[in-house]
């Protein structure tokens, strides 16, 4: 049957497919060992990826868009687990209550837990206008980004001082 499905499909043999696959450290094209020879001698990374680019105000947004998206997403489920442990939600409410640490920390700490889903859901109206083909100079991508840090800071703090 394989040997059917090889000629009818112009397959490789199974030796030569699995060749292609191998994880060994010959070279399967042309030029890539001289390449890699090359690099070497020259004193070069493998890899230079973050270590020899400057950050710059769009790539740390966009990682802390990727990291406070993650975030809620930990306090929503972790929310919804609490529902069905014993108890359920409110006696954790009930337990966080009695500690009372303070207005001005509880402000705080209210801040922190509210800022991932301000900042993700204000950047997120920011990618819906790149979406739309705005925003794309660069002055226009700092203006935007400074503009969201600043006021999902603001609207985070607003939103833990009033609820």
């Amino acid at each position: 049957m394989a040997a059917i499905a090889r000629a009818t499909c112009n397959l490789p043999a199974r030796s030569a497919a699995l060749r292609l696959l191998s994880t060994s450290s010959e070279y399967k094209v042309p030029g890539t060992k001289e390449f890699f020879d090359k690099n070497a001698s020259l004193g070069r990374p493998m890899s230079p990826h973050l270590t020899i680019y400057k950050p710059q105000l769009t790539s740390l947004l966009s990682i802390t868009h990727r990291g406070t998206g993650v975030a809620y997403a930990a306090v929503v489920y972790g929310g919804a687990i609490l529902t069905v442990c014993p108890g359920g939600f409110s006696s954790y409410v009930q337990l966080a209550e009695s500690y009372a640490p303070g207005a001005g920390v509880m402000l705080a700490i209210k801040s922190v837990v509210v800022w991932p889903l301000v900042y993700h859901t204000l950047n997120g109206f920011r990618h819906l206008a790149w979406d739309m083909g705005k925003g794309f100079k660069i002055t226009e991508l700092y203006r935007s980004g400074w503009t969201t840090f600043g006021a999902s800071l603001a609207l985070s703090f607003l939103l833990a001082a009033f609820l």
